[in-house]
């Protein structure tokens, strides 16, 4: 019996992300509380972007890499969730994940 999986993969790479962010990767590297935040952030755009294009979403195509930079550069930014501080973008991005979520419960039989 085989199992629908996806294959773990990423929308973008550390380099990507440091690249984007103005960081260099060997001090990232070092750097081990930020290179795990920057990490758990790909792993969420991905997360994110299957929710809200589909599983299958192209993951090479530039415009998803876009996405996935500007919400990890978001979050990144401004990850103390202090709500006076955040942007417009992380507030769309938490309403969107809500809703993401909400609709996968219903979808699943859970509420």
């Amino acid at each position: 019996m085989t199992e629908n999986k996806r294959i773990i993969t990423i929308p973008v790479t550390l380099k990507e992300v440091c690249d984007y962010l103005g960081y260099l990767v060997e001090e990232v590297e070092k750097d081990e509380v930020v290179k795990r935040n920057i990490i758990r952030l790909i792993k969420f755009s991905d997360s994110y972007l299957q929710g809200a294009i589909g599983k299958d979403y192209p993951i090479l195509d530039e415009r998803a890499k876009q996405i996935a930079l500007l919400i990890i550069s978001d979050l990144y930014d401004y990850r103390d969730l202090d709500s006076k501080n955040i942007s417009n973008t992380t507030r769309k991005l938490l309403n969107d994940l809500e809703l993401q979520l909400k609709m996968e419960m219903r979808k699943n039989g859970t509420k």
